[in-house]
């Protein structure tokens, strides 16, 4: 008889079931408050609609964004004005007004300020510029880890950006000046049209004599264009691929180009949409805003708080998605309440 007893399954008796019953209710429950992360595929209309979800769940993500914009418009007014003290300084050590000078002389002025201070104008634009890089490179890295977190987990705070920001600066930053210099290896397109030219000085006495020289400069300034274009669409998710795996600049290069070449029409029509968007907001504020100093400056401001934070989530859940990471659904367990 004891053994019969003993042989029954826990499922059958009357008190384990009520409590199994209850504890699956207070999951559901839990579950349901705080959202759950799952691994799953989406097709493009599902990133569309859950990035444009979660962004409006985490407008805090544009936070990263106003305070790079506001640091590098104090780096911009600091380095404007070093270079106005260099270049409209006279012999004398007095500062000449531009707005007592003619077009002509202050053309003059600043090739003349600009040649005898070459060195040091070179070290104060390319010091800034590797500043304002590395400021972007923050900021940039913690509004990706943010956006991440906020696919994720479905809520990103400020720590996130700090978190995500510090780890990934540096790493960024060197990924950034990579892609510059591949950039700048296009300046190949445009170096026989130059040579073609020739003399600028003679060129603008004399168009006519080099036309077929101005016309091969023109052909290596689009293909130039188009090299740029190019480039920046098949890396475009490299710097998340670098924040996200956690990778060093050339692994994020390697693996920007792979997930592009593995997700084309995603990859492109992500950035349509981001151009589009950019492009209609640069029109609306041109003319729109030429009346309404208040309607330019809001305009102004829509890419800064509203088009990058969205962009940026849209680029990360693509990346989560097509790599079979894990994404915040909140609905999944209303679809599969069986599944505790």
């Amino acid at each position: 008889m004891y053994s019969k007893i003993v042989s029954v399954s826990l499922h059958t008796i009357y008190i384990f079931a009520v409590c199994q019953v209850y504890l699956q209710e207070k999951c559901k429950s839990i579950a349901l408050i705080i959202g759950r992360s799952r691994h799953m595929y989406e097709d493009f209309g599902t990133i569309l609609n859950k990035g444009f979800n979660s962004w409006i769940r985490n407008l805090n993500i544009c936070i990263p964004f106003i305070l790079n914009f506001l640091i590098n418009m104090i780096l911009y007014f600091l380095f404007f004005g070093l270079i106005g003290i260099l270049l409209f300084t006279s012999s004398t050590g007095s500062i000449i007004d531009p707005a007592t000078l003619s077009e002509e002389e202050i053309v003059t002025m600043v090739w003349k300020g600009f040649s005898e201070n070459l060195g040091l104008s070179l070290v104060l634009i390319l010091g800034f510029y590797l500043f304002a890089t590395f400021v972007q490179s923050f900021f940039t890295a913690g509004a990706i880890g943010m956006a991440k977190k906020a696919s994720e987990t479905g809520d990103a705070g400020f720590y996130d950006m700090l978190v995500s920001g510090s780890k990934n600066t540096f790493r960024l930053f060197l990924t950034f000046l990579l892609i510059t210099l591949l950039l700048l290896v296009g300046i190949i397109f445009i170096v026989p049209g130059a040579f073609a030219v020739g003399d600028m000085s003679t060129l603008i006495e004399n168009p006519e004599a080099s036309v077929n020289g101005v016309a091969a400069l023109a052909i290596g300034v689009i293909l130039w264009t188009a090299y740029i274009i190019i480039l920046n669409l098949v890396l475009s998710l490299c710097r998340y691929a670098l924040v996200i795996d956690e990778l060093g600049p050339l692994e994020a290069l390697s693996e920007g180009f792979r997930f592009f070449t593995n997700n084309k029409l995603d990859v492109f029509f992500i950035w349509i949409i981001t151009i589009g968007l950019a492009l209609i907001n640069s029109f609306v504020s041109e003319f729109a805003g030429s009346g309404s100093i208040m309607f330019a400056a809001i305009a102004s401001l829509v890419p800064i708080v509203i088009l990058e934070p969205l962009t940026a989530v849209l680029w990360t859940r693509l990346y989560l998605t097509r790599k079979g990471g894990k994404l915040y659904d909140p609905s999944y367990l209303l679809s599969d309440p069986d599944s505790f």
